[in-house]
């Protein structure tokens, strides 16, 4: 599925994007937990959270990948023809 938002972030810096929002994720989880008053942090990594599982979603495909058809029989150096 192609959208505004597919390949927007290129994947190489989309995975250290997600794994940097994953992170604060738990820092700001752990400091609320803790008693610290995160309130604008966890206002501001809610929207954050909800901007990149868009553009993951943009990024993924959602049908299942055909299996690809091979007879075992032939090796598979050669062509069928």
């Amino acid at each position: 599925m192609n959208t505004v938002l597919t390949d927007i972030i290129p994947a190489k810096a989309r995975k250290y994007l997600y794994a940097a929002l994953a992170l604060a994720g738990i820092v700001v989880g752990a400091l609320n937990i803790a008693g610290v008053d995160t309130g604008a942090a966890v206002d501001v990594l809610a929207y954050l959270t909800i901007a990149f599982g868009a553009v993951a979603a943009s990024n993924t495909d959602t049908l299942p990948a055909e299996p690809e058809f091979y007879d075992a029989d032939v090796p598979q150096d050669e062509g069928l023809f």
